[in-house]
């Protein structure tokens, strides 16, 4: 039982080691839920401009605290 046991618990330190021991965040893009940003979301952003939605040209720092989501598709 004992030797058993020994050859096992490298398996398990392996494992464990690999899983990681922090916590994991999973993004799901067709969520309609809401998101709370962090203190360091850079990116390119859609802006309306009149008569569409337009992706702007340079990065944005988007301020820490704003909530982001999705809107139904209109169509």
């Amino acid at each position: 039982m004992k030797r058993r046991l020994l050859s096992i618990l490298p398996i398990l330190l392996i494992t464990s080691a690999i899983g990681g021991c922090g916590r994991r965040v999973v993004f799901v893009s067709e969520s309609e839920g809401l998101v709370r940003l962090g203190n360091d979301v850079r990116g390119h952003i859609y802006f309306w401009n009149g008569s569409e939605w337009e992706l702007s040209s340079s990065t944005v720092a988007l301020p820490e605290g704003w909530y982001a989501g999705s809107l139904p598709d209109p169509e």
